[in-house]
């Protein structure tokens, strides 16, 4: 394994604060990032190709954005959110009623730790975006998700990636604070509790997801399982 940056976890869930309500969050979020949730969505169905009525699950969705795209995309699709903020359910919620998708998509509060609860096997698809670097025990999770997904279940799980390169750098310290303003400081913090290819494929093999794969880009990298 090459070495890199070590790892500084995020924290807890974001929730109202002092500088930003979670509906100015997802405001932003949406005129900032609303493309790329649309590739996000285009990526899961030309990458997995879920099923026809599929049952989706979503783990850490804050605003909504990411599962909201899809279910805009795909029509025969219904979603389930695991999210730990409170303050993040409330906004996702609106924000699917706003979007005409409110009666496909019911959220949750949880952890993706706990799972427990969901029934083995019950799942056609799992989804996640930038949500993995908040997680305390992605083993578990890991395990979890294959516990709850059906014998032909895909994944789709995409996050941020801590060893980026100069160029990478270049673009998150300089072009990414002229973009982002503001929100700069989440993505800076949120790289930094980002996880490498190599460290995520070592989880992977320990957690017995022999069949699934990481793919990364120049900020990125993703999970999947097709």
């Amino acid at each position: 394994m090459k070495k890199t940056v070590k790892r500084i976890p995020e924290g807890d869930a974001i929730k109202d604060n002092a500088s930003m309500t979670m509906e100015q969050y997802s405001k932003t979020m949406k005129k900032q990032l609303w493309q790329e949730y649309l590739r996000f969505a285009d990526n899961v169905i030309k990458k997995v190709s879920p099923a026809q009525n599929s049952r989706v699950l979503e783990i850490g969705p804050g605003p909504g954005w990411a599962g909201i795209s899809l279910l805009l995309k795909r029509d025969d699709m219904i979603l389930e959110a695991i999210e730990p903020s409170s303050d993040m359910i409330r906004v996702a919620s609106n924000n699917a009623i706003r979007e005409g998708v409110s009666d496909r998509i019911k959220y949750k509060e949880g952890i993706a730790e706990e799972m427990k609860d969901i029934p083995d096997h019950h799942y056609d698809l799992l989804i996640s975006r930038d949500s993995l670097h908040h997680w305390t025990d992605p083993e578990k999770v890991f395990r979890q998700i294959t516990r709850i997904l059906k014998d032909n279940g895909k994944v789709y799980i995409h996050d941020h990636r801590r060893d980026i390169s100069l160029h990478g750098k270049i673009i998150v310290n300089v072009i990414g604070v002229l973009f982002a303003g503001k929100m700069a400081k989440y993505w800076k913090s949120s790289i930094a509790a980002a996880y490498t290819k190599e460290e995520i494929e070592i989880i992977l093999q320990k957690a017995g997801c022999q069949n699934w794969k990481v793919e990364t880009n120049l900020l990125d990298l993703t999970i999947l399982e097709d």
